[in-house]
């Protein structure tokens, strides 16, 4: 016997909800603050997307499973997102390919792929690593020998 899972709608404000339905969008949390909270600076909606993001991890996690996605079924998806092909004419024509055409080959879809990439990077905490990593600069002197 299987237990039925109950998962509550979490309490947002109107705000939170709106940024999250924009992020969910976009995918990019700077435009959703620009968007919805009322700033037109970039480095402030960058910080209110930021604090956002870590507020709501939870409830955005319960948003998705109230909605029927799990993590798993993203994990698959960016998964096969990663060996995405597309086809394309193995002839150079200007003709338009019809339905009796079979001179297609399949090749790596790189802008699918490099989405995905993009995706799991941030879900990592890739991007954000390598934004707060310390700058080193290197200044060069000539030798005036």
């Amino acid at each position: 016997m299987t237990k039925a899972v109950v998962v509550k709608e979490p309490k947002l404000t109107i705000k939170q909800r709106r940024f999250l339905q924009e992020y969910f969008k976009t995918g990019n949390g700077v435009q959703s603050a620009l968007k919805v909270y009322d700033t037109k600076d970039y480095a402030t909606a960058g910080v209110i997307a930021s604090q956002n993001l870590k507020k709501l991890k939870t409830s955005m996690k319960d948003l998705m499973e109230i909605r029927g996605l799990s993590v798993y079924q993203l994990i698959d998806t960016v998964k096969d997102a990663m060996t995405a092909n597309r086809v394309i004419s193995a002839i150079n024509t200007d003709k338009k390919a019809t339905g009796g055409t079979t001179d297609f080959i399949e090749v790596p879809d790189h802008t699918v792929r490099l989405k995905a990439v993009d995706i799991a990077s941030k879900w990592l905490g890739v991007q954000d690593q390598e934004a707060n990593q310390t700058n080193i600069q290197i200044n060069f002197t000539r030798d005036e020998n």
